[in-house]
This record gives structure tokens, C-alpha cells and sequence, in this order.
């Protein structure tokens, strides 16, 4: 395996695979069901093929020895590379759309807020939320979407994360936000029309900018920040002594508003959806519940007190992985196994591959064991589980998704059952995150034994 390009690498083959028309290539097909669209290519090429998506040239990878060669390159070889509506719609300056040493930068400005210790902080704003949410979702009576209820959930807890007590109105931002993010995977993009998605998801980033200017000045006034996402992005200084912009702290609670929220909403549903299929794990997990009944206020300690839970959260995040792949460009031309990989083009990792592969056994059932100390399957081989990617750019929000799952999941197994709706279509909608397509339709209730 190498990288580095040679005086033969021109010579090499290109990946197997066809492009499709010219401009579109084969991006509607690819977009109306892109796990079948893989499959069939997969079929007929093997684990590396290529085509034309999104506007680019790009070659689809999924083994762990790929991932490594991916996560490796980040920086040398490989940039991250985002679709043309996400680049336009995410803060250009967040962290999210930096590159090279400036994201590195960025990312360790915000790292302290995002260690596991840190998350301490918001343990008890998140069980509040949650405890309100929940008790909410009982009053209700008869059938609802527990997609929609989770995300009102974890919008809410994502706020206070980034914003502490600072007041927001959070219906007002969530109407905003719902528009803006319904349009990062607009196929019409880039056509700013009133009536595309990718239109609308224009107008509303820039009210959320109007909306959010005055509360971010505001907060700048303040002689001590508090402990929280906008405090840090406030009191960080550069080299040179110098704060961050307003432009960019606006660009940064954007991107994190975004990063807090839908990956949590896709891995939370999914676990009440993998629950509610399967009972045996469920009782099991209300089991382990049971046995810390006495542990009411929920801290970091208490949550290494249910080893199970955290085993089935991990089965769910292997088994239905948030985000369906990440996309990688080549800055100069790459040999990999034996093919040559050309600079400008795409690079595609697939955590559903990989969690598909060894050493996974019997990765099509949902098997929280594997995650047990005897087993643990994902400590068998390097870049086997990758849920929220690797490397440089592994998510930094992981701590405080995996605590505020813990804590949502927790409170569930203890005080309420949810019965799914029969009948329903329970199939993942691929894009623009792999959600069941009837909404996740349930009645929800108290738990009559609680």
C-alpha cells in the first residue's frame, strides 16, 4: 500500500466503475438509495470502485486498512472535502470547514470543553431536560413521532451546552435551524430559487445570523464567561493576543448547533426503534436499571455503574451508524492497492462497511455483547468501529453525545415503555440521516411497574 505518487503512478488503472451522464454523473441514482446504489457496485467491482457524485469524481472505500490510509492522510495527502450546499450553508469559518493547521488550531480552543471530565458540567441540565421532555411526551396520550419528540430533546440540550443560561428562544431557532439544515442535501443545489430547500435553508442561515448577533455581542460584554461552548469561543486569543471574530464565533455555535444535534437525534431514535425490536435486550437493560434505582441524580460516576447500557449504546451506533460516510479529496495523485487515485478527486469512507466486515461476527444481528469485555469484537483490529469517524477529525463531540444518550436512554429504561405503531415502514431513509421512514410512529407511556 503506498500513497506517494511515482514516476509510474500515471500508468496505473484507475478504480473500476462507470460516471454516468455528464455534470450529474450518477448522482440521483445514488441519492434515491445510495445503500443500494453501493451494494450493486460493490457486487460487480469488489471493496473499491468509482464513480461520479455530488459533482465529483469519487472513489468508494470501506475496509478498515482503508480507513487507516484515509485518517493517516488527513492534512498530507487527503482534506476534507464537503458537498457544494453544505460548504455554502455551514459557517466557512467554523470548525468544521477549516483545513490543515487552522483546524487544528480551532479544534484545540474548543477541546477542553469536550473532554469527558468536562462534561461534568452538564450532567444535570441534561437529566433536567430530559426528565422535563420525557414526562412531557407521557402527557401527551396516544400515538406520536419519537423522531420529532427527540428532536425538540436534543435541540434543547444542545443550546444549553453552547449557550449555558444565556436566553434563547429555542422554539424560534429551532424553526430556523429545521430549515437551514433541510437543505444540505438539496439535489437542486446550487439553484438559490424561493421554493428549493436549498433556498430557504439560505434565508433561514442568515436569520439565524440576525437572531444570534445581538446574544453573542451581548455575552461579549461580560467581564467573566461562563463555563460553556460561546464562553470558550469568547475568551479564546490567538498568537497574537487576538480574540476570535464576531463572524467567526457565529460561524462556530452554527457549526456546533449542527454537529450537537442530528447525529444524536439519528443514534437515539434508532436505539429506542432497536430496543422496542428487541425485547430481550430491552429487559435486560431495564434490568440493569433496576439495580441502580438508587442513584437518582445521575453524575459521570454513576454512569460507569451501567456497563450494559453503554454496551447497547455502542450496538446501536455499529448497527445503524449515525452518519453514513465522510468525504476525503486528494491534493495530489495517490496510488492505493494498485490504483491510481487522481488529485481533485474524492475519497468516500463508509462506517456502515466497515461495521459490517471483520472482524464483526454476524454483524446483521444486534448483539450488545460484542461489546462485553469477554468479546469486544471492536478492540480486535485497529479502525474496525469508527461512529464518529477518526483521526484528526474525529468528532469532538463524542463525550458529550455518549453521556447525553446514556442519560436519555437511562431515564427510558426506567420510567417508561414505548409500544412501536404496527404497520409502519421501520426502513432508514438514507439521506440526509439514516432515520426510519414512517417517523418512528409509537404510543409512549409510563411505566406502570416505575
Amino acid at each position: 500500500m503506498n500513497h506517494q505518487p511515482s514516476p509510474s503512478t500515471s500508468a496505473l488503472p484507475l478504480p473500476p466503475g462507470t460516471f454516468g451522464l455528464p455534470i450529474v454523473g450518477e448522482t440521483f441514482e445514488f441519492i434515491q438509495s445510495p445503500n443500494d446504489f453501493v451494494n450493486r457496485r460493490r457486487a460487480k467491482y469488489g471493496e473499491i470502485f468509482c464513480s461520479n457524485i455530488l459533482g465529483a469524481n469519487t472513489v468508494f472505500l470501506g475496509t478498515p486498512e482503508a480507513n487507516r490510509w484515509i485518517f493517516s492522510g488527513e492534512n498530507k495527502y487527503l482534506v476534507n472535502k464537503w458537498s457544494y450546499a453544505i460548504s455554502r450553508l455551514l459557517g466557512a469559518q467554523g470548525v468544521a470547514m477549516l483545513v490543515g493547521e487552522a483546524h487544528a488550531k480551532r479544534r484545540a480552543q474548543l477541546s477542553p470543553h469536550f473532554k469527558h471530565d468536562a462534561m461534568a458540567e452538564f450532567v444535570g441540565s441534561i437529566q433536567k431536560i430530559a426528565e422535563r421532555h420525557l414526562e412531557n411526551w407521557a402527557n401527551l396520550g396516544g400515538e406520536t413521532s419519537i423522531i420529532e419528540r427527540v428532536r425538540l430533546m436534543a435541540f434543547e440540550i444542545a443550546t444549553v451546552f453552547i449557550f449555558g443560561a444565556t436566553p434563547i428562544d429555542i422554539p424560534y431557532l429551532n424553526r430556523l435551524f429545521r430549515d437551514w439544515t433541510g437543505g444540505m442535501f438539496d439535489p437542486l443545489a446550487p439553484l438559490n430559487l424561493p421554493f428549493t430547500p436549498f433556498g430557504r435553508a439560505l434565508r433561514a442561515k442568515q436569520a439565524m445570523f440576525d437572531y444570534l448577533e445581538p446574544i453573542i455581542r451581548k455575552r461579549m460584554e461580560l467581564a467573566e464567561q461562563p463555563f460553556d461552548i460561546l464562553g470558550s469561543m469568547i475568551s479564546v486569543r490567538d498568537e497574537n493576543g487576538q480574540p476570535l471574530s464576531l463572524e467567526t464565533i457565529l460561524h462556530e455555535v452554527q457549526v456546533q448547533l449542527f454537529a450537537g444535534h442530528d447525529t444524536t437525534v439519528t443514534a437515539t431514535s434508532n436505539l429506542m426503534m432497536l430496543l422496542a425490536l428487541h425485547p430481550d435486550v430491552l429487559e435486560r437493560a431495564r434490568a440493569e436499571q433496576s439495580a441502580c434505582a438508587h442513584i437518582t441524580t445521575f453524575d459521570l460516576d454513576s454512569l460507569k455503574h451501567m456497563p450494559y447500557l453503554e454496551q447497547v449504546i455502542n450496538e446501536g451506533l455499529r448497527f445503524i451508524p449515525p452518519v453514513n460516510g465522510a468525504f476525503r479529496m486528494a491534493v495530489e495523485d495517490l496510488e492505493y492497492e494498485g490504483y491510481r487515485i487522481p488529485k481533485g478527486w474524492v475519497v468516500l469512507y463508509s462506517p456502515n462497511r466497515t461495521h459490517a466486515l471483520p472482524p464483526w461476527t454476524e454483524p446483521q444481528t444486534f448483539d450488545p455483547d460484542r461489546f462485553s469485555p469477554e468479546r469486544a469484537e471492536h478492540k480486535q483490529k485497529p479502525f474496525t468501529f469508527i461512529p464518529f469517524g477518526g483521526g484528526p477529525r474525529m468528532c469532538l463531540g463524542r463525550n458529550f453525545a455518549m453521556v447525553e444518550m446514556s442519560i436519555i436512554l437511562a431515564l427510558l429504561l426506567r420510567h417508561y415503555e414505548w409500544e412501536l405503531t404496527p404497520g409502519q415502514d421501520l426502513s432508514l431513509s438514507p439521506l440526509p440521516f439514516p432515520l426510519p421512514r414512517g417517523g418512528l410512529r409509537a404510543h409512549f407511556r409510563r411505566r406502570l411497574s416505575a
